[in-house]
C-alpha cells in the first residue's frame, strides 16, 4: 500500500522471508555486531553498529555472496515494479541501485538526521529484524516550511487529527512512521530521516539500506 508523508509518497511492501535465506543474513550482522556495537566510520554523533564507509574494513566478515546472490535479485524485482507500476513517468528512465549499508542498532543506540544527497534519487529500507512492540521505527522531518508552527496556525484543528495517520504528517515537524518486520519501504532521498534511540530493548533492530541512482 502506498503511503503519503509530507506530500511525498512511502512505498511498502513485504518482502517474503521464505524467499531467501534471512537466517544466513541475520546471523552475519549478528555476528559483526557481536565484534563491536559501535561500528560507526560515517560520523562523530550516532551511536549504532553498521557497515557504511566501513566495507572493506578487514576487523568484520564481508560475504559478497550474501548480498550479491541472495539480497539482490530479491531487490531488483521489487525495484522494478517500483519504477514500472508506481511512478507516474512520462519516459523511461534508467537506474542503478545498490546494497549502501546494514544497521544494528540495540539498546540506548541511535543514527542522527540525515539525507542520502546529492547523486542519489530513491532509498529502499529493509526491515529483516524489527519488533512494533519494542523497536522505534523511522523518523521523518518535514521539510515543508509551515512544519514546525502548524500547529500553532491551526489549533483547533491539530487538537482533533489523528496523529498516527500518514495523511495527516503534513502538520507534524516530524512523523514517526513504524513498520512491521520483512516489510521495504522506498522514499526520496530528500526527506531528512533518522533512527530514534531505541529503549529498553532485548534485541537488536536490523535493517538493510539500498539506495536508488538515477542515470543521465
Amino acid at each position: 500500500m502506498d503511503k503519503v508523508l509530507f506530500g511525498s509518497k512511502i512505498y511498502s511492501t513485504e518482502v517474503n522471508p521464505n524467499l531467501y535465506k534471512k537466517d544466513v543474513v541475520l546471523k552475519h550482522i549478528l555476528q559483526n555486531y557481536k565484534i563491536d556495537k559501535k561500528r560507526n566510520a560515517w560520523d562523530e554523533d550516532s551511536d549504532l553498529h553498521h557497515s557504511y564507509n566501513d566495507w572493506n574494513n578487514k576487523k568484520f566478515k564481508h560475504p559478497v555472496n550474501i548480498y550479491n546472490d541472495i539480497l539482490k535479485p530479491i531487490y531488483k524485482k521489487i525495484i522494478n515494479e517500483f519504477f514500472n507500476t508506481k511512478l507516474k513517468l512520462k519516459k523511461t528512465i534508467k537506474y542503478n541501485f545498490s546494497i549502501a549499508n546494514y544497521t544494528c542498532v540495540g539498546n540506548d543506540q541511535f543514527m542522527k538526521a540525515h539525507r542520502h544527497l546529492p547523486n542519489l534519487m530513491f532509498t529502499c529500507v529493509h526491515y529483516i529484524q524489527f519488533d512494533p512492540k519494542q523497536h522505534k521505527g523511522i523518523r521523518f522531518y518535514n521539510t515543508n516550511d509551515f512544519g514546525p508552527y502548524a500547529k500553532f496556525l491551526y489549533p483547533n484543528y491539530f487538537d482533533k487529527i489523528n496523529s498516527v495517520e500518514t495523511d495527516n504528517s503534513f502538520m507534524f515537524e516530524q512523523y514517526d512512521y513504524i513498520p512491521k518486520e520483512d516489510e521495504l519501504i522506498i522514499f526520496h532521498c530528500m526527506l531528512p530521516h533518522e533512527i530514534p534511540k531505541q529503549k529498553n530493548v532485548t534485541k537488536p533492530r536490523i535493517a538493510i539500506i539500498i539506495n536508488i541512482e538515477v542515470k543521465k
